[in-house]
């Protein structure tokens, strides 16, 4: 059998209407961004494309037909951490279906998902963090904001799409803070660090009212014509610097993020209070940075921009900072 891709025909046709009914329940009752209802629709218009190839009826899709879908998944070369993305998708779509009573049982309900390989992709080390920094020229406008991103981006761990939403009522600079709007319409507190916010501070006063913005712009970061900065404006200009820096691997925001991470656990950090500033709604998901040396766990915070508001950690040690106690700030309950 060919392979089947969302790219192919099956990408214009129109989605089946139960699919729809699903996306449409990720919008308005579940508050998912577009972009994670988009990788529902792409996973999910892998099962139409399989289903109409065979000739199935939705009506009578069952265990048999969907653990076919999984052996032609595999048989595609599809790597196990997508296997799983595309068959928890699978899942969650049937067990709704199963929920607003369209389908009487759940012919899912017991599809075995793959465990996800856990691997962490390489970080930067601090030295790698330094070049990157040092070689962005502060003085030029561009220079002068792509520093500031990647200040915010290592000083907070904030997801580029995160960076991109944020908006000037999202700033508490008096209070070395930000409100970070994540993943289903949560939100956290973070502290940005003396560094961070010097080089923010530099961009809001100096750069970004020379690129004349509508009043009514609010974005933090903008193009030179004004406009909002998109998320793969942020992964082009971060590459182009790890170029210009000489690093030995590709730099884009998520690896950011995870060299946040594993440089707060390197340094000390709980595994709570990462999972707090990242925005994990399951301790789970912030576990894969357990890779960290443990005999590196108990190094002092000094030079990493969070540092002296990490050492205010409770007695327990399994909580997060007084800081984070905030409302806003506190982990989602799991799902």
């Amino acid at each position: 059998m060919g392979q089947i891709r969302p790219s192919d025909r099956s990408s214009h046709e129109r989605l089946h209407p139960w699919v729809e009914r699903f996306v449409e329940y990720l919008r308005a009752e579940r508050g998912y961004s577009e972009h994670t209802v988009a990788a529902y629709v792409h996973d999910l218009r892998l099962l139409q494309a399989y289903v109409t190839h065979h000739g199935d009826a939705w009506e009578r899709l069952g265990y048999a037909e969907l653990v076919g879908f999984a052996g032609w998944l595999a048989e595609q070369g599809y790597r196990l951490s997508s296997m799983s993305r595309i068959l928890s998708a699978v899942r969650s779509f049937f067990r709704f279906l199963t929920e607003v009573r369209v389908l009487a049982e759940n012919p899912a309900a017991l599809l075995a998902v793959p465990l996800r390989d856990r691997r962490l992709p390489e970080v930067l080390s601090e030295e790698d963090v330094d070049r990157l920094l040092q070689v962005i020229p502060s003085r030029s406008p561009v220079g002068c904001r792509d520093r500031a991103i990647v200040s915010l981006l290592y000083a907070t761990g904030l997801r580029v799409s995160e960076l991109v939403r944020l908006r000037l009522d999202d700033l508490d600079l008096a209070e070395g803070r930000l409100l970070c709007r994540g993943k289903g319409g949560r939100v956290r507190w973070l502290p940005i660090g003396r560094a961070a916010r010097a080089d923010l501070e530099a961009y809001l006063t100096a750069v970004r009212p020379r690129w004349r913005p509508s009043t009514r712009e609010s974005a933090v970061f903008l193009n030179r014509r004004g406009r909002p900065l998109s998320r793969v404006a942020v992964w082009q200009r971060l590459r182009h610097w790890a170029r210009l820096a000489g690093l030995p691997m590709t730099v884009y925001p998520h690896r950011v993020r995870h060299t946040f991470a594993t440089h707060l656990l390197q340094r000390g950090a709980d595994l709570r209070t990462v999972q707090v500033l990242l925005g994990h709604a399951s301790i789970g998901t912030t576990e894969v940075y357990t890779h960290v040396h443990p005999q590196r766990f108990r190094a002092a915070l000094d030079r990493h921009p969070l540092g002296s508001w990490l050492r205010r950690k409770s007695p327990a040690g399994d909580r997060p900072p007084q800081s984070a106690e905030d409302p806003a700030c506190k982990p989602p309950s799991e799902d």
